[in-house]
């Protein structure tokens, strides 16, 4: 496996870290012990629209007319990154001068040297804003269809519920009129319908109960159902 050169001094050093800075696409600045700007990425003053000139060399929360000096910022750097040397996914929502309202994901990251005292803290943006949008736009849209389903499942209920009605009340009509009546020919059939209908009243009922329209308890239908069914053959005989 070939070894790779060393770099032989501090300016070639300094040239290969600035190139690799400036090839991060997110926005990235290196800050010193005191929060004042080492470098920033290309990416940094094109997104915020701020040069070297005014950056570098100056205090983060100074930059911008003070469009840095952000609380939860604050909170980061000198709180928790001086704790935990780490954080990743830090999110901070702001108004800047240049963008209007943003919110952005801070990961950032304290480098300790061997060979010094000094350190330094790298610090990445990454921008989340429109994702954040589609995520409150979806979670709109899924509470807009549930309460649609919640909608049609009460329609539904309710049409079940009218549905069963009206077949108990032609059941009992039926009924009423098979009993009238003085013609076994007439009975015989309105007791047919009686029964047909009930049998329909009763697949209705099921079908409800299936799809979690209806309680299972039985309903007064199916019972009426069971005690008024009359075997064909016994109307026949009662003809």
């Amino acid at each position: 496996m070939p070894v790779l050169a060393p770099i032989k001094n501090i300016a070639d050093a300094q040239t290969l870290a600035q190139a690799i800075v400036n090839t991060i696409i997110e926005p990235f600045i290196v800050l010193d012990e005191g929060f004042r700007v080492l470098t920033a990425s290309r990416s940094f003053y094109d997104t915020f629209h701020v040069n070297p000139d005014e950056t570098q060399g100056r205090k983060l929360f100074e930059l911008g007319d003070g469009q840095w000096d952000i609380p939860a910022l604050r909170l980061l750097l000198e709180t928790i990154i001086p704790e935990h040397t780490e954080m990743k996914g830090f999110e901070v929502a702001h108004n800047f001068p240049s963008l209007g309202r943003r919110t952005m994901l801070l990961n950032a990251r304290k480098v300790i040297y061997d060979s010094s005292d000094a350190s330094t803290i790298l610090l990445a943006f990454l921008d989340v804003t429109e994702r954040r949008a589609n995520e409150r736009e979806k979670a709109e849209l899924l509470e807009q269809a549930e309460g649609l389903l919640r909608q049609k499942q009460v329609l539904l209920q309710e049409m079940q519920h009218r549905v069963a009605n009206s077949l108990q009340i032609i059941a009992s009509i039926l009924l009423l009129k098979a009993r009238a009546v003085t013609s076994d020919e007439t009975r015989f059939h309105l007791n047919d319908a009686h029964r047909r209908v009930l049998s329909v009243a009763v697949v209705q009922q099921h079908l409800s109960q299936a799809e979690g329209w209806m309680p299972s308890r039985p309903a007064p239908i199916s019972q009426r159902c069971a005690a008024a069914w009359v075997p064909r053959s016994s109307a026949r005989a009662v003809r």
